[in-house]
């Protein structure tokens, strides 16, 4: 019985110190990171540009999306959806990219859940983010392209597989596209819910939290789909990747059997690749638009 009592009380003392330990750490890290600007901050971004973009909202299903968009009336749409956590502004350099926005209309919506679209509301469905994000499309011009990051990544792959009429091409930036290749969590996720636990939490890592929770089984309701996948597609994987496997680009390669594609490896490279490669990302858009224009792998 001693020993028993000793083995229950480890087990206690290790799931506590653990809890300690994320707190701490999710504490620092929200004082030290942004996910989102400021109004204020934004304006100051924008201040000496020589276009600027606007916010605009629309209702599904009682629930308000908010999205960024710079129009000016060009042949084309760019869509940029975000990682988790985030927020429009993770793309907020690509509106000041005068080769972009002379080709095509951008946008950059918060997703659901998060910077003003229902704030604090997050939707665990990869099903339902993309029927929410649908309507961006409709809006504006083809042809069109959604570019992922991150969690965006399996986002935009589900708008391509759901509104197949609506999407022109998908480009994927270390995207988390493979359940098998995600990594079992749940020894912190779970307890991240626990009433006792979640107001502990900032608030944006639980709405993050409610989403990967469940990432792995929506990735599983995926796998029958991607054979309905037929557009462009591009994914861009570093390498060097903490945070989502790099085997994500293989697994890509494997599932994208009627779309002609193209999966580019960086070695060295890790999971920040809006920001740390942002030319090649602009250069594969811009790519991706001619030879849909042209008609090349179609």
């Amino acid at each position: 019985m001693k020993k028993k009592s000793k083995w229950f009380k480890r087990v206690r003392i290790g799931c506590f110190s653990s809890v300690v330990l994320i707190i701490a750490v999710s504490q620092i890290v929200s004082g030290c990171i942004s996910f989102s600007k400021s109004d204020k901050e934004v304006a100051k971004f924008f201040e000496d540009q020589p276009v600027k973009p606007v916010s605009d909202t629309y209702t599904v299903d009682d629930y308000e999306m908010h999205y960024k968009v710079l129009d000016l009336k060009q042949p084309a749409t760019f869509v940029f959806i975000h990682g988790t956590p985030g927020s429009w502004d993770a793309f907020i350099d690509y509106f000041v990219d005068s080769a972009l926005y002379n080709k095509a209309v951008i946008v950059s919506p918060d997703r659901p859940g998060f910077g003003k679209s229902s704030y604090g509301k997050p939707v665990a469905s990869i099903e339902t983010q993309a029927k929410y994000l649908a309507p961006i499309l409709e809006k504006y011009p083809a042809p069109r392209i959604l570019i992922g990051h991150s969690l965006g990544g399996p986002i935009v792959a589900r708008m391509a597989m759901d509104f197949p009429e609506l999407v022109d091409g998908i480009i994927m930036l270390a995207p988390a596209l493979s359940a098998e290749l995600e990594p079992h969590e749940d020894w912190f996720r779970v307890p991240m819910r626990w009433p006792i636990i979640e107001g502990i939490f900032p608030k944006i890592f639980r709405i993050s939290n409610e989403e990967l929770i469940f990432l792995r089984e929506e990735l599983e309701l995926m796998m029958p789909l991607w054979k309905d996948v037929t557009m462009p597609s591009v994914v861009i994987e570093g390498e060097a990747d903490d945070l989502v496997h790099p085997g994500n680009g293989p697994f890509a390669d494997s599932v994208l059997v009627n779309a002609p594609h193209k999966i580019i490896m960086l070695p060295k490279q890790n999971h920040f690749l809006p920001w740390n490669e942002s030319d090649l990302v602009k250069k594969t858009i811009l790519e991706m638009l001619e030879e849909i224009r042209s008609g090349v792998g179609s």
